[in-house]
């Protein structure tokens, strides 16, 4: 619900910041899917988890290894990048393993080293740039991410002060 209030005002700072239409929504499409999706209780079984429905494996790794509420997963400058590094080492993993399977198993060809992954991640970060989206737009999308997972942080974090306060009195 906070990710969802958060839309419009995030989408506002963006084009005041940006001053980029595109800009601004590719900010608030990464919020959403950061809040939604994307953020720090994927170390938990947890509306976030279960949204990656068949693909919820991708993070069984992660609860092993993140104790739920830690500052790697739910820390404000950390979590998020944690979580985008490890992402895109699943992804990168994942893929290579396919192809290197077909490699092996359907073609006979010489299976891709790691060399040719890194290959292929330097022709995605040229093409990215050939559709404009450079430097400016990872920004925007890290920037959208990192607010989605850190409006769940701090609403986690004012729960637990009202909580705790409410017991006081």
């Amino acid at each position: 619900m906070v990710t969802l209030v958060l839309a419009p005002p995030t989408f506002a700072a963006a084009w005041g910041l940006t001053g980029s239409v595109w800009l601004s929504a590719a900010a608030t499409v990464a919020m959403l899917f950061g809040g939604l999706m994307f953020g720090p209780d994927l170390d938990i079984q947890s509306k976030q988890y279960t949204r990656w429905g068949p693909l919820r494996f991708l993070w069984w790794p992660y609860k092993a290894v993140f104790r739920h509420r830690s500052r790697w997963s739910h820390g404000i400058v950390f979590g998020t990048l944690i979580r985008v590094v490890y992402f895109a080492a699943v992804v990168t993993l994942l893929a290579w393993a396919c192809v290197y399977a077909r490699a092996a198993f359907l073609t006979g060809d010489p299976a891709p080293g790691w060399r040719e992954v890194a290959q292929a991640w330097r022709f995605v970060e040229a093409s990215a740039g050939a559709y404009g989206l450079g430097p400016r737009a990872l920004a925007s999308v890290l920037a959208g991410l990192w607010w989605g997972a850190a409006s769940h942080t701090l609403t986690d974090v004012a729960w637990s002060v009202v909580r705790k306060g409410s017991e006081i009195f």
